[in-house]
Formats: C-alpha cells, structure tokens, sequence
C-alpha cells in the first residue's frame, strides 16, 4: 500500500480510498469503500456519493471502464449496481444487446432502489437512442413482469420531457394498453405521475389528444388513470379540456373513478387563479 491510501484510510476519507481502490483496480475495494457509506434508511449510500463515484469512473477510459461497470453491475451490492446504472448509458449505441440486459434484470431487481436507477439509465438511453431503444420499451410494457412494466413506464416519463411531440405520441400509443394493468405498482406510476406530471406538461395537446381517445374506455382502470392525469400541477395549464374530459364520467357511479374524478376536479379547483 502507498502513502495515499494509508492517509485515505486514517483519514477515514472515502473518497481517497476509492480513487487509491480505483487505481489499484480492485473491484473488491471499491464495492467495500461505498457500501461502508451506505445509510441505514436506504441500505445504499447517498445519492450524492453515487454520482461522485460514477464521475470517478468516467475519467477512465472507455476500454477500462466498460468490463467495470458491467461488474458493478452484475454485483450483489445494490451500490454498486446504481452506480454502473449511472455509466452504462453511453455504453447502449456500441453494445445494445448486453446493455439492455444488463438495465433489463436490474429493473426487476428485488431492490427499490436499484429499479429506480434502472428505470432512470433506461429514459436516458431512450431520450438518445429513440429508434432502436424505443421498441425495446414496447417489450418491456408487455413483459410478465410488474417491475419492468413499470419501468417502462418511468423510462418513457423521464425521456419525454426532452423529446420531441412527435416521439411523445409514439410513447403515448405505447403506454396506452397499460392503462388497464392491474397492477398498483404500474398504475401509481402511470396516470398521475409519468402521463399527469410528465407528459402532459411536456406536449399538453399531443396529451390530450390520447386523454379524450381513453375516456371512451367504459374500463375503470383506464378511466381512473385518466382522471388521475389531472391530479397533477401541469393540470391546472389545461384546465378548461381536462374539465370538458372529466365530465365525460360524470354518469359513472363506480366509486373508483368517483373518487379519481373527484380528487382531479379538487386539483384544478385549487390550483384555479383567483
């Protein structure tokens, strides 16, 4: 051992022990310095050491680093795992097959955590890479598992922001077979969050468009997302249309999508300007 890591180790500084870990080139030792930062909340280090690390690693070069990652990422330790989640992204145009399954278990990990960070390299790779990562997403909104639908999910919501309206409507066409998945971890993450918070502020006419064509759906879930989507601040922009669309419901007495429509009208209430 060098100067550096004997002063990284006394100074208990984990930043110098990972960089002395990092030159060393022991995977083993880099694990061990971020899981010793982990917090007892989350079980993983903080965000903030995350990206730090991750920065670290980006200074190598690409030859060196991609073997690292993919190792972080097959790991067991759910740090590691978000932090190959953050460099693998520009990995995807000269490797698509195994950064898509890399990114693919990792979003059905049993971790929360580590789904999250998935579902975020995932709407990174889609924002940059739309035509060949898109129809990956199609997949992955069809697969048996709730995790990846959800991620699917989220991924379109994090990319869609930055994309342009006309890609918007392809997710939007996508997402729509969605609408009806039982599952509460794809719904809460559907509705209000990645259409309600995200797309409609991001291409409020595009959304729209797709809103009034579901509430045609006589399906309760598919009404309750609809609904939901105006529980969001982006709602109050488009108060007017999202009204005309609620009251499309007004004759449903299931009380499900009451209560949605209800909680949507309360929304755009409250948000109304004086």
């Amino acid at each position: 051992m060098n100067w550096r890591g004997l002063v990284a180790i006394n100074q208990g500084n984990w930043k110098l022990e990972f960089q002395y870990a990092l030159e060393q080139n022991s995977l083993k030792s880099m694990i061990q310095v971020l899981d010793s930062q982990a917090t007892k909340h989350a079980g993983t280090a903080p965000a903030k050491i995350k990206y730090a690390a991750a920065k670290a690693l980006q200074k190598l070069d690409l030859d060196e680093l991609y073997p690292l990652v993919l190792a972080m990422c097959r790991h067991e330790s759910p740090t590691a795992q978000e932090v190959g989640c953050l460099c693998i992204p520009e990995f995807y145009p000269q490797n698509e097959h195994e950064v898509t399954e890399t990114l693919y278990s990792l979003a059905d990990s049993q971790n929360w955590e580590v789904r999250e960070w998935a579902a975020g390299s995932s709407g990174e790779i889609l924002m940059n890479n739309f035509e060949t990562y898109f129809p990956v997403m199609v997949n992955w909104t069809q697969d048996d598992s709730e995790n990846v639908r959800r991620a699917a999910v989220l991924a379109m919501m994090g990319a869609g922001g930055r994309q342009n309206c006309n890609e918007v409507v392809f997710m939007l066409e996508c997402l729509g077979p969605l609408l009806s998945d039982p599952s509460r971890y794809v719904r809460d993450n559907l509705g209000p969050f990645a259409i309600g918070a995200g797309l409609l502020k991001s291409c409020p006419s595009e959304v729209l468009q797709w809103l009034r064509k579901w509430s045609e759906s006589e399906n309760e879930q598919v009404r309750w997302n609809v609904a939901m989507a105006f529980t969001t601040a982006a709602a109050a922009n488009v108060s007017t249309e999202a009204a005309s669309i609620l009251a499309l419901f007004s004759g449903d007495e299931r009380l499900y999508v009451k209560r949605a429509v209800a909680k949507a009208q309360k929304n755009l209430e409250n948000r109304r300007k004086p």
